[in-house]
């Protein structure tokens, strides 16, 4: 019998980028323990983390290449499967669009890179996205145009000595909760913490000052913080060095100027004359850090816009302490980004797939979650599909080739945190049934038509990504093994330190709700919308969260207010009807919670039908992500 150690890793289950031990004998993990010295995560884990090693240790493995013949999956050889693979995309042609690739937020960057590579060299397509990218291009367009490069400004640390802290949204807490725990930590020593969320989530709970604004006015009410902070200034005599020269000021002041007090407080619920304290307390801080969710359930522009120009407007944001920081809930989602396989405008594949009439025809896809297939019909329609994941989920039956995966810790493999914390995995335990890490997987692919990469391993892997992606050049494999990873270099992008304020309208949000469809229905994450995907559904502890709360409430739920409950004659758990606006209609329990306004209902998405059938007709409103409102009539079932 092996001796049982422990091997620093980095959990590779959210965007925070904890570090952790696995207990292992090198051959099974047998548990997960926190590491104590990692700067953001400081010996803390949330039930995901503590319980990874039940992820890592599930017998729903992948563990050989599959083939369907006659409508079944039958195991085949690398050799055979890669040819047919081949075969088979030599006949397509990508430069028209014909072969779409669907990239993983999960998957290292060297994963990515040479995934990237397959796509644009081997293949010929650009047709390519994100499974998670919904959301998070917004705030790289945003962030680069205010700072000048895609990422976010400042590091997650920052939060431990903040004077003020701004959330934006996201019930970070349950979405990234040791983020949400630092920022609670921050709170009790003393700093102003600040949400704005239109529930009352339980990071709002835990904050100095909670604004509870209308849906739809996010972007309103930061646009109004900066109005009052101007309006500061200006009354002081402040001037600010350099602000006021930055591109962009003074079409930004203008549009801050025009915003009416009487205007604001219709749309969003709140005083101006709140928000004008709340403007004494920004000017007095000296470091401010402001974070926002990003990625699927991100938000819209125009928010993001309003958030990165009152960063600099603060004229903080040269401190050590202050950031701004998108929080992506996938692990590599900035990662993958950098790695440049997220879909360009105009070549998005979710497009290609929603559009009836685009020449895709083949789909190479990774490690998708189960729960939520978007397009899944014009998946089953298309020539050939391939699919490569670690673990066995209902993707496969959508695949006409299956490639086995190694899961995290079965092999090296770098990840970058939500903050551009650029952190390596090394391998600790044994890869089991010998599969191909994915990099050797892509490069055989690529071998077998015709382009020769020559790789050794993952380091020289990384050493050809860091030659080709801005802001990795000063990083390897050696340096990042030493510590905690390192944020990668925003210095190598031609537009660093050229700050600009982004463009901005001032609109006042009116509610799409009707005497016919009163309510403004709202979607998002619970702690349970991460139980639904790939990997938590392959644990035990996380995953009975979830189970409860179909126990509890089997056909999902729809949250209202105990006023509208009163009104509408329901109680906790009853079912009932929900019809949109455009016709929709799904059957849904009702669950009361005092922390939803009156007239407004909300779901999280964990509900499986939810999205391809009841929200996916409202595009634009999926597009907006958490500042999404649909209008809904509910009656008893």
């Amino acid at each position: 019998m092996k001796a049982m150690n422990y091997k620093a890793c980095v959990c590779n289950l959210c965007g925070t980028g904890c570090g952790q031990f696995l207990k292992t004998d090198g051959q099974k993990v047998f548990g997960v323990a926190p590491l104590i010295a990692h700067p953001v995560s400081k010996g803390k884990l949330c039930i995901r983390g503590w319980h990874s090693n039940e992820l890592l240790s599930t017998n729903e493995r992948i563990t050989t290449p599959l083939i369907r013949e006659q409508g079944q999956l039958r195991p085949a050889s690398y050799e055979e499967a890669i040819a047919l693979v081949a075969e088979r995309l030599t006949q397509l042609n990508g430069e028209a669009g014909e072969i779409g690739i669907l990239a993983s937020a999960r998957s290292s960057n060297e994963d990515n890179f040479t995934l990237a590579r397959l796509a644009h060299e081997v293949f010929n397509t650009r047709i390519q996205g994100i499974g998670a990218e919904a959301g998070h291009r917004k705030s790289m367009a945003s962030l680069e145009h205010a700072f000048g490069y895609p990422g976010a400004h400042g590091s997650l640390t920052s939060i431990d000595k903040a004077d003020y802290i701004l959330v934006v949204g996201t019930d970070i807490t349950r979405q990234n909760p040791i983020i949400g725990g630092n920022i609670h930590a921050a709170q009790r020593r003393g700093a102003r913490v600040v949400t704005l969320s239109s529930s009352r989530t339980q990071i709002a709970k835990l904050s100095t000052k909670h604004y509870q604004q209308k849906p739809g006015t996010k972007g309103l009410l930061v646009n109004a913080l900066a109005k009052a902070l101007l309006a500061i200034r200006t009354v002081n005599h402040d001037r600010r060095a350099n602000i006021d020269l930055l591109p962009g000021y003074a079409e930004y002041v203008a549009s801050l100027r025009s915003i009416s007090s009487v205007a604001l407080e219709r749309a969003s619920g709140i005083r101006y004359e709140e928000i004008e304290e709340e403007a004494k307390h920004l000017e007095q801080a000296k470091s401010i850090v402001i974070l926002f969710s990003s990625g699927i359930s991100g938000l819209d522009r125009p928010t993001i816009d309003a958030i990165t120009n009152l960063a600099l407007l603060t004229d903080r944001m040269d401190n050590e302490n202050s950031a701004v920081i998108p929080v992506a809930g996938i692990s590599n989602l900035q990662g993958s980004f950098d790695m440049g396989v997220s879909g360009e405008l105009g070549n998005s594949v979710f497009k290609a797939l929603a559009t009836p009439d685009s020449p895709i025809k083949a789909l190479f896809a990774i490690d998708h979650d189960d729960g939520i297939i978007r397009d899944k019909a014009r998946i089953a329609e298309l020539d050939f599909v391939v699919y490569s994941c670690a673990y066995k989920n209902a993707f496969m039956e959508l695949a006409d080739v299956v490639f086995p995966l190694p899961a995290y810790n079965e092999t090296d493999g770098t990840y970058t945190a939500a903050d551009k914390r650029v952190q390596i995995t090394h391998k600790n335990v044994d890869n089991p049934h010998g599969v191909l890490a994915g990099w050797a997987l892509f490069q055989k692919i690529a071998k077998t038509m015709g382009h020769d990469w020559q790789y050794n391993d993952t380091a020289s892997v990384f050493n050809d990504l860091a030659k080709h992606t801005p802001g990795y050049h000063d990083l390897s494999h050696a340096q990042l093994s030493k510590g905690f990873g390192q944020h990668w270099n925003p210095k190598a992008f031609a537009g660093y330190r050229q700050r600009k304020f982004n463009a901005i309208n001032i609109e006042y949000w009116e509610s799409p709700t009707t005497a016919e469809f009163p309510f403004a229905l709202m979607i998002g994450k619970a702690q349970h919308y991460w139980h639904q995907n790939n990997l938590m559904r392959k644990t035990i502890v996380p995953r009975r969260e979830y189970d409860q709360t179909l126990w509890l409430y089997p056909h999902g739920y729809i949250e209202i207010s105990p006023d509208d409950a009163t009104r509408l004659k329901v109680k906790d758990k009853w079912l009932v009807n929900v019809h949109s606006s455009i016709g929709t209609h799904m059957k849904i329990a009702v669950k009361i919670s005092p922390d939803v306004q009156n007239g407004t209902a909300y779901i999280p998405y964990f509900i499986k039908n939810m999205i391809s059938d009841f929200l996916l007709p409202y595009e634009n409103a999926y597009a907006a992500g958490e500042e999404s409102v649909v209008p809904i009539k509910i009656q008893e079932a």
